[in-house]
């Protein structure tokens, strides 16, 4: 895979997960450079539509809303709203502490989490991250980026409340940490669906990233983007209509 946009590599330890952002069990990061570059092609496939945003994005499977928040940080003037779900509502609430970061507030409350860390144990890493915090104080606006977060299975065909959305992107379930978890086997598929019910069909762009061997295909979308990195594949969807 060849970078389009992320063409020169960045220091972006202060995503790091537990730095700033929190971690929970069970759930996974995600590699900032490659978020950076999928967000970048969403802009521009988008721009080449006449939408130039700021934009509705949503992570059906957002986990510990790692791949949002970074997002919202790097681009937060591109963005209107985040929307994060999940079938697991317990790791919901790391990722609603992980995009509470992208406001003052919220990072005003991890400030002084981080100085209580100093205070009882000194440790260099406590430290760091307060200069990460100083870092990430400067990405974002005035205006607060709106947050949604809500428990939600999107395998299930009979539940739909989101819609209008411009990018959805998201990392599916594989692999030995997390796996599929709801009501329907055809997961893969439901989950394409309700995504066209959810997208902007006219300003919209779907971003499936999923193990190499998955069969990412669907009749209400047409595939414009794909290529592989390690052992990952990131296709590019188009709504048809």
């Amino acid at each position: 895979m060849k970078y389009k946009f992320e063409t020169n590599k960045k220091d972006f330890s202060d995503f790091s997960s537990g730095r700033v952002l929190y971690n929970a069990a069970n759930t996974t990061a995600f590699p900032v450079r490659l978020a950076s570059e999928i967000i970048q092609r969403s802009f521009d496939i988008l721009e080449k539509k006449g939408a130039y945003g700021p934009f509705k994005i949503y992570d059906p499977c957002c986990g510990g809303g790692f791949l949002l928040t970074t997002i919202g940080f790097l681009y937060y003037t591109q963005i209107f709203e985040l929307i994060a779900t999940d079938y697991d509502d317990e790791v919901l609430e790391t990722a609603r502490k992980n995009l509470s970061l992208l406001s003052r507030e919220g990072l005003d409350r991890r400030e002084k989490e981080i100085k209580g860390y100093i205070k009882a144990f000194g440790k260099d890493s406590h430290k760091q991250a307060l200069k990460s915090i100083e870092h990430l104080e400067t990405l974002i606006g005035e205006k607060n980026i709106k947050i949604n977060c809500m428990q939600r299975d999107i395998t299930d065909m009979n539940d739909v409340p989101i819609e209008e959305v411009n990018i959805i992107i998201t990392d599916i379930p594989y692999g030995n940490i997390v796996n599929w978890v709801g009501v329907n086997q055809n997961a893969i598929q439901n989950l394409f669906e309700n995504c066209y019910r959810a997208l902007d069909k006219k300003q919209s762009v779907l971003v499936i990233v999923a193990d190499k061997k998955s069969k990412l295909k669907h009749k209400s979308f047409e595939r414009i983007q794909h290529f592989k990195l390690g052992k990952r594949q990131i296709a590019f969807f188009e709504p048809l209509y």
